[in-house]
This record gives C-alpha cells, structure tokens and sequence, in this order.
C-alpha cells in the first residue's frame, strides 16, 4: 500500500512539473514559428494549427476508445462534441493577421491531457474534468503573463481566451473518453463552491486590468481580491471536503503564483509589455 501510494506520488510530481516545464517552453517557441513564418510565409500557420489538432484528437481518441474496448466502458459522446467545438471556436477566434497564435489550441489540449494525468491519481469524474481545465487555463493566463515581461513578445487577453478554451476542450474531450479515472459526480461543498468561485473571479479582477497597463508597471489593487483568497486559504482550507481539496490546492498554488507578476514589474529592469 505504502509502495503504491509513492508511485502515485511521484506520478503526481512529475505530472505537475511536465505541466509547468511546458509553459516557459511555450513562450520560448516564438522564434521557432517565427523562423517557419520567414520560411514559408504566413500561409503555414492557416494549415499547421488544424492539421496539428486533427492528429493530436485523432490519435488520442483512437488511443482512449482502444482502451475503453478492452475495459469494456462506453464512451460519453455529449462532453467529446461540446470539446471539440470549444477547440474549434479557439482556432477561429485569434487575430487573423497572426495566424500562429491558433497553435494555441493544439498547446493546451496537450497540456489538459497532462495535468488530468496528474490529477486522476486523487481526483475522479466530473472533479477531474473541472480542476484540470481550471489548472491548465490557468497556466495559460500565467503563459500570458510571462510573454508581458518577455522583450520580444506581449500580454493578450485574447490569447488567453484561446489557451483556456483549449484547456476546457481538451479536459472536456478526455474526460468524454474517461481517460485515466472512474466517473464521479462532483459533490461539493458551499464553502468548496464559493471559495473556488471567489479565486477565479480574484484571477479574473487581477487578468482583465493588467491589459490597460502594457509598457506601464502593474499596480497592486487588481491584486486585492487574489490576497483576500490566499488568507482565507490558509485560514479555512482544512475545511475542504475531501473530494475536492486536492483540486483546490492545485488551483490555488497555481493562481497565488500570479502575485508575483505585479511585484516583478516593479523592478527598474523589467517592463510589462
């Protein structure tokens, strides 16, 4: 048992640290697509992002339904159409002067399968499928975040919106295919329910201002309701059920992470484009 339970640990970690490594690998992609775009012009990306979307569904649903034949488990047809259109919406949205940014889509539903990796070892069902496409989009507001301080590239909240409708349709699409878990209902608690409701809306308070403060510094007060959530974290968090509270140390982690983007800007080095 003792065996077992470190094994799902470390599947745990290096889940979570395959899910972090990619964001910094994604920002830093630029000159890669870059490099394709001087190549061969802009019309590579008009076919690269939906070719790339088409094999990776392809491949990872043919992998999924093979394995549910053999457990002998039906697949959920509702929630794979639902995650397919919120990917296809990803690819339509993005600036059509930059059409690499609909690379995006393909990125995230990559990452929505790593982090359901991740979390399927203490989360199942419905809980599995919101707190990965929760903890990916949210990464995908951290890849934003990270290309604001980067000289060459900038904050977009539209490239956000891109990242998590390709977090939400890929974890919507896994969890259609039931992959890595058992189905579960989500039961949770008001104060599970609220508490976490009151994170994204914190995310969302610091997220929408910082877009009108691009070659400025980021001020402190979009960062209030984002403090006002990690102290009652750490004050209620044994209060969690336990169904949930996995998910919401993860999204928690990840969404506290995002105060340290106003206190960088202050630095007298680094300007948030």
């Amino acid at each position: 048992m003792n065996s077992s339970r470190r094994n799902d640990n470390f599947r745990i970690l290096f889940g979570y640290l395959a899910c972090v490594t990619l964001i910094p690998f994604y920002v830093n992609m630029f000159p890669l697509w870059k490099y394709l775009t001087t190549a061969w012009g802009d019309e590579v990306f008009i076919l690269i992002p939906p070719l790339a979307l088409i094999v990776l569904l392809g491949c990872g649903l043919l992998l999924l339904c093979r394995r549910q034949r053999l457990n002998r488990e039906a697949i959920n047809v509702t929630p794979i159409i639902i995650g397919i259109l919120f990917c296809l919406i990803g690819l339509v949205i993005p600036d059509p002067d930059f059409p690499i940014k609909r690379i995006h889509v393909a990125e995230y539903l990559i990452l929505s399968a790593i982090t359901r990796y991740a979390m399927s070892h203490r989360l199942q069902g419905i809980p599995l499928m919101v707190f990965s496409a929760c903890f990916a989009s949210l990464l995908g507001v951290h890849d934003e975040f990270l290309q604001g301080l980067h000289p060459a590239r900038t904050f977009g909240l539209q490239d956000m919106l891109v990242n998590c409708l390709g977090s939400f349709g890929g974890s919507l699409i896994w969890y259609g295919a039931r992959s890595a878990a058992k189905d579960g209902q989500l039961k949770a608690s008001k104060i599970d329910c609220l508490y976490t409701s009151w994170l994204l809306f914190s995310v969302a308070a610091l997220v929408l201002p910082s877009y009108f403060y691009r070659g400025l510094t980021l001020p402190f007060w979009p960062a209030l309701p984002l403090i006002g959530a990690f102290i009652y974290f750490f004050m209620y968090s044994n209060l969690f059920s336990r169904r949930t509270r996995h998910g919401i140390w993860a999204i928690s982690g990840v969404s506290f992470s995002l105060l340290f983007y106003p206190l960088l800007t202050h630095l007298p080095s680094i300007v948030f484009y």
